[in-house]
């Protein structure tokens, strides 16, 4: 193998480690608004309401797609 690939890997890796670690406790919260949405939606809500909710829903969702792998 070669050095140079060798020694990025070997930097790399607690470095992805490391940005995953930043990101559990936003991923943490992430996760409970979403809780708190999914809630909310079984309370009950009016047509404006489950539109917002589907709104909030779809971008906490993609949110977690990308910083929750």
């Amino acid at each position: 193998m070669d050095r140079r690939l060798f020694l990025g890997l070997f930097i790399s890796l607690p470095a992805a480690a490391g940005w995953r670690r930043d990101n559990r406790e936003k991923c943490a919260r992430i996760d409970e608004r979403l809780k708190d949405v999914d809630s909310q939606r079984r309370a009950g809500y009016t047509a404006k309401q489950g539109r917002r909710l589907r709104e909030r829903r779809d971008k906490l969702e993609r949110t977690r797609r990308e910083l929750c792998r």
